[in-house]
């Protein structure tokens, strides 16, 4: 009795939870997979032929034949994708065995063989070693081995998250390189400190187990970083407030790929650190941690603390959505400068004093609170329109609404870096609330196109998106003069020491990123365009090199324009900028803000001076009543 040759063909489509993407020359099938045949000396001339076509049923390819004799390999159409025996030389088969076969290997001979299964699975890429297994002549085949894909370096702590769909399953949506959408996944997480001992000593702890999972939802985050690269940055939401990796204690973390920095991770490290030493009002910190999601390897990821108004992270008052009572309309404000357009936000045509610079709108996206009502529309847009006028006349007058201090150090940091894509978007303002209040430039947020300006240009003069407002901020005299001034001061007292520590930071994660170049290296692509592979940093000691590279070339260049600091050892902190606040509008103070009563309902509606429906006025301020057309000023009780 005959038997069929069967041959099972299992792609890393079955580990990872996607199909495998060939070049487009290949023939698929209806779900986008690759079609796979038997090619050899039987198919006359190695070429395809359907009868030595693969059927397929979910992960697994299978061929049925009668018998096998002569050379033959596995290969799509195309053969962008072969599989052949490990060591370069062919081999005689003529009886059950297992072989070690790797992509593009040695031709395979069957010797007149009956009764013959053939087995294989293939690891993340053709590249892995893999094994053949042959059944014939009335032999078994025996059993294929598991393959190991890559693992966590065993260097960093571990997150461990599981989401699973409705059937108790893992839901591999969430890791699929075409996720297409930014909704939440209900999920669960752990994290194991892995012997880290130098995040220990920062007072890193574990958190949950395997055994006792915690709640968190997951979403995937970003717009070029996430349809670009498989390797996808996400947000996360906990069930519960926590300090992970020894970062503020919150429910809100982002946990980024960083797929695109090929300066060893170091862009948003060098930014962050910087931001720290040169003292913004609060910037974001990060720690480097290895992922795992459904029990698939993820490579090295860098949790870091999102941008919230939070006590420890944006210290302001938080405003409540839809807010109209007129004491509450100055603030707070958390805002972005987006190069998106985005439902929630407001625009308007950049102003400037600089000829021949490109212009963009101004994209002013609201961040928090999340919703506006009119009149913080209103308040927003009013502050943001003299802003724009005053900084595109180059007037003095700029300095009543923008805190100078915190925004000649938010310029200072993202010039050293030479992070091109600054003041285009994920430039982030806040506002407290008060009447001496002003907007502030913080917190820093995305260096990815950190060390790409030239080290010998300013970086507004050579990037490609246009830059909003910098350039016609640096036409001002008192602005320049207080950038010189923080410039000669940082540079003596708060710079040193931050090679040191991108020194140290590079130890620590050097064999995490040689794992993270082992996960990622040839993985599929997303099917997008402009769809990119992650980097590699599996060199650590050269993408360092490169990074500090830059930063010393760009620090020499800056001396010849802001001043040589190393002839000024003792440059003082610049003293605070003392412009007055610029008056609020009568309809976003603290007091007298009411203009009318409706005292024939009850309770009582008020009315601010537009006509706006407000809760009411402070208790035990003055305000004007209107009743029967005659106004009189009463103090509310």
């Amino acid at each position: 009795m005959k038997r069929n040759i069967l041959i099972h063909f299992i792609a890393i489509a079955a580990i990872i939870g996607f199909p495998l993407i060939a070049d487009a020359a290949d023939s698929r099938d209806a779900d986008g997979r690759l079609e796979m045949y038997l090619r050899g000396s039987m198919t006359g001339g190695w070429g395809v032929q359907s009868q030595y076509k693969f059927t397929r049923s979910g992960d697994t390819y299978s061929l049925s034949l009668p018998s096998l004799n002569g050379e033959f390999k596995i290969s799509s159409t195309e053969w962008t994708y072969n599989y052949g025996l490990a060591g370069g030389e062919p081999a005689e088969v003529s009886r059950a065995t297992l072989l070690s076969g790797v992509a593009n290997g040695a031709n395979m001979y069957a010797d007149n063989l009956t009764d013959v299964t053939i087995s294989f699975r293939m690891g993340k890429t053709f590249e892995s070693p893999n094994y053949i297994s042959i059944g014939a002549n009335g032999t078994a085949a025996p059993e294929l081995p598991e393959i190991q894909g890559p693992e966590p370096s065993g260097t960093l702590p571990v997150l461990y998250i599981n989401v699973y769909g409705n059937d108790g399953e893992y839901d591999n949506e969430i890791i699929s390189p075409n996720l297409a959408h930014k909704n939440y996944f209900p999920g669960e997480y752990w994290l194991e400190m892995n012997g880290c001992e130098w995040l220990e000593q920062l007072g890193s702890k574990p958190e949950g187990s395997k055994d006792e999972p915690l709640p968190l939802e997951i979403k995937a985050r970003g717009n070029y970083t996430r349809t670009a690269f498989a390797k996808k940055p996400f947000k996360l939401k906990l069930g519960e407030k926590k300090d992970l990796l020894g970062l503020s204690k919150s429910k809100h973390f982002a946990l980024l790929a960083h797929a695109d920095d090929n300066f060893g991770y170091l862009r948003n490290y060098t930014g962050f650190d910087l931001g720290k030493r040169i003292g913004l009002p609060w910037t974001p910190w990060q720690q480097p941690v290895e992922v795992v999601i459904n029990g698939d390897y993820r490579g090295l990821y860098f949790l870091t603390e999102s941008i919230r108004v939070e006590k420890k992270r944006v210290n302001i008052e938080e405003l409540e959505d839809y807010a109209t009572a007129p004491e509450l309309i100055s603030g707070g404000y958390l805002v972005e400068l987006d190069n998106y357009d985005e439902s929630n936000q407001i625009r308007m045509e950049e102003k400037s004093c600089v000829q021949g610079q490109r212009l963009d709108l101004l994209r002013v996206t609201w961040d928090t609170p999340e919703e506006y009502s009119e009149i913080q529309k209103r308040f927003v847009t009013e502050q943001f329109a003299e802003m724009n006028n005053n900084i595109g006349n180059n007037s003095d007058n700029t300095w009543s609404l923008i805190d100078m201090d915190d925004a000649a150090r938010y310029y200072l940091v993202e010039e050293i870096v030479s992070n091109t894509e600054a003041y285009h978007g994920s430039t982030y303002l806040f506002r407290n609330r008060g009447e001496n209040q002003k907007w502030h430039f913080s917190p820093l947020w995305d260096f990815g196109n950190a060390f790409n300006g030239s080290t010998d240009r300013f970086f507004y003069d050579c990037d490609p998106f246009g830059n909003t407002w910098i350039p016609s901020m640096r036409t001002n005299a008192k602005f320049n003069e207080k950038v010189k001034e923080t410039w000669m001061w940082f540079m003596n007292d708060r710079y040193p020491g931050l090679i040191e520590n991108i020194d140290a930071y590079t130890r620590h994660i050097s064999e995490a990123a040689k794992a993270d170049h082992e996960r990622w290296d040839d993985a599929p692509l997303p099917d997008s365009p402009g769809a990119r592979p992650v980097a590699d940093n599996s060199d650590m000691t050269s993408r360092r090199n490169e990074a500090v590279r830059h930063l010393n070339a760009k620090i020499e260049w800056l001396k010849s324009r802001f001043g040589d600091f190393s002839a000024y050892p003792d440059s003082k902190e610049p003293a605070h900028d003392t412009t007055p606040c610029a008056p609020l509008p009568d309809y976003a103070g603290g007091t007298g803000s009411v203009a009318g009563i409706d005292d024939s309902q009850s309770p009582a509606i008020f009315f601010t001076l537009q006509g706006i429906r407000i809760s009411g006025p402070v208790r035990g301020e003055p305000c004007i009543m209107v009743k029967n057309g005659t106004p009189s000023k009463i103090i509310v009780p």
